[in-house]
């Protein structure tokens, strides 16, 4: 008879094999260290992109003076009118209200009649 065999049942399935999660088998494969790099690699890729995106979005003040329309604020005038009549088409009226006040560095919708505002 057999003492020792090397049969193993494919309908049993083991009880001692631990099941390790994704990143504990990879702190015992690499290290704390190695865990540590990829996060900061994924916060700085992360963070990095952002900051691209805000840069390249941003108006750069050569492209403000060669597209500007000047008007000059009647009596009666608001920016909303203003905004209304010289916006495109496809644009919502309030943000357009907002890019002329940041185009002519107004911190209000106050605007007086003389005024000259650029649009963008």
């Amino acid at each position: 008879m057999l003492k020792y065999t090397t049969y193993k049942s494919i309908y049993e399935t083991p009880e001692s094999a631990p099941s390790a999660s994704f990143l504990e088998s990879f702190m015992k494969t690499w290290g704390k260290g190695a865990v540590k790099l990829v996060l900061f690699l994924l916060l700085l890729s992360v963070t990095g992109t952002g900051v691209v995106s805000a840069f390249a979005s941003s108006d750069s003040p050569s492209n403000k003076q060669e597209s500007a329309t000047v008007v000059v604020v009647h009596g009666g005038d608001t920016l909303w009118e203003i905004a209304l009549a010289h916006k495109p088409a496809i644009e919502d009226t309030r943000v357009y209200v907002e890019r002329i006040k940041r185009f002519n560095d107004l911190h209000s919708s106050n605007i007086r009649v003389g005024d000259t505002l650029k649009m963008p």
